[in-house]
């Protein structure tokens, strides 16, 4: 018997809707760079993104009809597929800006990172999802008893848990604190939803104490960017190592309430970036706090989509997997919108479906794919369906056996 997958629309049509306003704005962002750099006025990250594009939703497509329980026995296979992903990034990775986050292949770039904010949602969701309660034996015989029957289980549950830090590690190593800090979230709000143990929560504040500190002092430029955010309108740093922040900071200021127009802003002239980190600039002084509301809003429709969907799944492992994209995508978007308006210094994190960024945009949609298969119920295709009520009815009218 055929089965129709019948799609949740509103997941659609949120994430569309994020993704063509992300096309308007950054050929918007981009053109007149463009137009200096090449003498095109058709930004080469908006031909890129529309390509892309292209991909994303055949990702999409192909993510929507895979199978629920393959999705969930595959996913320490493809944590593990990952991990190996990010670790040649460090080994061969492409360099730009002094942070290795790509690798090349040809003329086309991939970066990893970004497909490991949906593998690793899958896999921590299947982790959680078969979690078991921890009831060590209370007496200890022997030290091979205590072996056998506390230590050796105790390790294994840790074992998931190491290996999302190594994978951390593993985008921290090639320079990219920002996107270590969003993966590590993730995997943070889902352990919250989850329900780990009060044990295990202590052990993640003991490793954030003490780990923390030492990856902002591991790299003077970090310390040195936490420091001079909060002095970044002072004299001598306004137009040098709080630049950025500052100047996207005043156009958000410049656009008011209705913004000053769409193609009329400046701060898209004068930032580094205007199309990927700092695109919500141009966003919010071309259109204002209304028109950055609504660009917002089609996100945060997206995410308050995902919860729903999260509460009403029957399934663990289907809810856990909604929670952990919706904070993908909640927390990722608070975060840019954050350094934006410089409230955080810059960090270099995108925001989903809006920024430039052909890793981001396939990840994103094939997590919508999988969403869509999670959240869908198969149905018999509307010509089977007619011919099995047709069987139904001719059944009935048949005459019956006494006693059969």
């Amino acid at each position: 018997m055929r089965t129709r997958i019948v799609p949740d629309i509103w997941l659609f049509i949120f994430a569309l809707s994020a993704t063509l306003i992300g096309l308007l704005f950054i050929f918007d962002a981009g053109y007149a760079r463009s137009i200096q750099e090449s003498g095109s006025m058709i930004p080469a990250e908006f031909t890129t993104q529309i390509r892309l594009l292209v991909v994303a939703l055949a990702g999409y497509t192909l993510c929507r009809y895979v199978s629920i329980d393959f999705l969930k026995r595959s996913s320490g296979w493809l944590w593990l597929f990952t991990l190996v992903g990010l670790a040649l990034v460090d080994l061969i990775g492409k360099s730009q800006n002094e942070a290795k986050r790509w690798i090349a292949i040809g003329s086309v770039t991939i970066q990893p990172s970004e497909f490991a904010k949906l593998t690793l949602v899958l896999f921590v969701a299947a982790v959680l999802a078969d979690k078991k309660d921890w009831n060590p034996a209370r007496r200890r015989r022997s030290f091979a008893l205590w072996v056998d029957n506390i230590f050796t289980p105790q390790l294994k549950r840790w074992v998931p848990g190491l290996l999302v830090v190594l994978g951390v590690g593993f985008v921290e190593l090639g320079k990219d604190l920002g996107t270590a800090g969003v993966l590590f979230a993730i995997f943070i709000a889902m352990c919250a939803t989850g329900g780990i143990g009060r044990r295990s929560w202590a052990t993640i504040g003991v490793v954030v104490l003490i780990f923390l500190p030492a990856l902002f002092m591991k790299q003077a430029y970090r310390m040195e960017r936490l420091t001079t955010h909060t002095a970044r309108w002072e004299t001598q740093n306004v137009d040098d190592k709080g630049f950025q922040t500052t100047q996207a900071e005043r156009g958000m200021a410049d656009g008011g309430l209705f913004g000053v127009g769409i193609g009329a802003g400046q701060v898209k002239h004068i930032i580094p970036a205007p199309t990927t980190d700092y695109i919500m600039a141009t966003i919010a002084e071309e259109t204002g706090l209304l028109g950055s509301l609504v660009v917002l809003g089609a996100i945060a429709g997206l995410v308050w989509r995902l919860l729903v969907l999260a509460k009403k799944a029957t399934d663990r492992f289907t809810a856990l997997t909604f929670y952990g994209i919706a904070s993908w995508i909640g927390i990722q978007t608070a975060v840019n919108v954050m350094m934006a308006n410089a409230t955080l210094p810059s960090i270099g994190i995108p925001i989903p479906f809006i920024s430039s960024g052909g890793s981001s945009l396939v990840a994103l949609w094939m997590a919508i794919g999988v969403a869509q298969r999670l959240a869908a119920a198969p149905v018999l295709a509307p010509q089977e369906d007619e011919n099995a009520n047709r069987n139904h009815r001719r059944w009935n009218r048949r005459p019956h056996l006494s006693g059969a």
